[in-house]
């Protein structure tokens, strides 16, 4: 039997994949073995590590790891398909990788009426305020300039991968001067990456109200900080929210916010002209050429750095085989000194 040939729409949700993939890999490094650059274990690359987001990457733009960030890409495809109404927020960004993926996703599903908003101190995270919340008491996450990312090199980021635009939002400030008073309507999608009890609390107070039944919220530290955890714990007790929480990756959580009446799921962007899908094919497919070359030029930059590194390690190993023969020569020499000197006692005894 022949296989029937690949419709338009087809060829468009293959480029679409292809080019979402291949965002992944450049947004953690993955593809190009970025290495971990942190307080904590060994600066290497480690497979393991990337996937599950449990190092901090050199360059990479996210530290969540292939899985959370797959399940940014596949929640925010899943409230355009279901046509959930609202714009797209995280809220603690670091270098911007979580949102880029968002907006990334946009672009290739021809999404213009969205908004993505990126709201971040840009300075690191604040010092806890044990009086207020006792839950954040002895948190150092302030301490870690690593943590710092400037607002410049987050808008650079989403530049470099063309992504930066009328539909990206910057929020700049601490959580509970910001998010009060943003101007944001109705969200559909709502991911929390702020570690600590405080920012957690006020992402979810200032947030959640505004999201749409139906959108998601997405807990990035839910296992791996208590007092996150605590956080959403406290919120949903206190409003009487009862989430079906799902597991992510060992270390973050979604759920999705419902008012217990099913949305129909609708294929996306099914009344486009055959001329607009074969635009969109052409124009992600240049992105596609455009992102394999950036990699091209982030492997040669690592294979760089590799060498930079190697370089006076092969300097040092050089000085200590200098130094090994040096030694061996000096030591050559006392031991045939000494040699000589026993044979002429010896020659000495015997001659009397």
């Amino acid at each position: 039997m022949t296989s029937m040939p690949a419709t338009l729409p087809d060829k468009l949700q293959h480029v679409r994949n292809d080019y979402l993939e291949l965002m992944q890999a450049c947004l953690t490094g993955s593809v190009y073995r970025d290495p971990a650059e942190a307080p904590f274990g060994p600066n290497t690359f480690d497979s393991h590590h990337r996937e599950h987001g449990l190092d901090w990457p050199s360059h990479a733009e996210t530290m969540i790891g292939e899985k959370r960030l797959a399940n940014v890409r596949t929640l925010t495809e899943a409230v355009i398909a279901d046509n959930v109404p609202g714009d797209l927020i995280e809220t603690g960004v670091w270098r911007g990788g979580a949102c880029i993926m968002m907006r990334a996703v946009l672009y290739a599903y021809n999404v213009g009426d969205r908004y993505v908003w990126v709201a971040d101190s840009f300075e690191g995270l604040p010092r806890a305020n044990e009086p207020q919340y006792p839950e954040d008491a002895g948190s150092d996450f302030h301490t870690y300039e690593q943590l710092a990312v400037s607002l410049d090199e987050v808008r650079e980021n989403f530049r470099a991968y063309g992504l930066l635009d009328e539909q990206v939002k910057f929020l700049k400030g601490w959580f509970k001067d910001t998010l009060p008073t943003a101007t944001i309507g109705r969200l559909a999608l709502l991911r929390l990456d702020g570690d600590m009890y405080e920012s957690t609390m006020d992402a979810l107070t200032n947030l959640y109200p505004k999201l749409s039944n139906h959108g998601y919220v997405i807990i990035d530290d839910y296992h791996v900080v208590p007092a996150c955890k605590a956080a959403v714990t406290d919120y949903c007790d206190k409003h009487g929210i009862k989430p079906e929480i799902i597991e992510i990756d060992g270390v973050g959580v979604y759920w999705r916010k419902s008012d217990g009446v099913e949305r129909e799921r609708t294929f996306i962007q099914t009344n486009q002209a055959a001329a607009s899908q074969d635009s969109q094919i052409t124009q992600l497919s240049e992105d596609i050429a455009r992102l394999n070359r950036t990699v091209m030029t982030r492997l040669n930059q690592s294979l760089v750095e590799r060498d930079a590194q190697i370089a006076p390690l092969r300097r040092a190993l050089a000085d200590r085989d200098a130094e090994l023969a040096a030694l061996y020569l000096s030591y050559s020499w006392k031991m045939e000194k000494r040699i000589r000197a026993i044979a002429k006692s010896v020659r000495a005894i015997l001659g009397r």
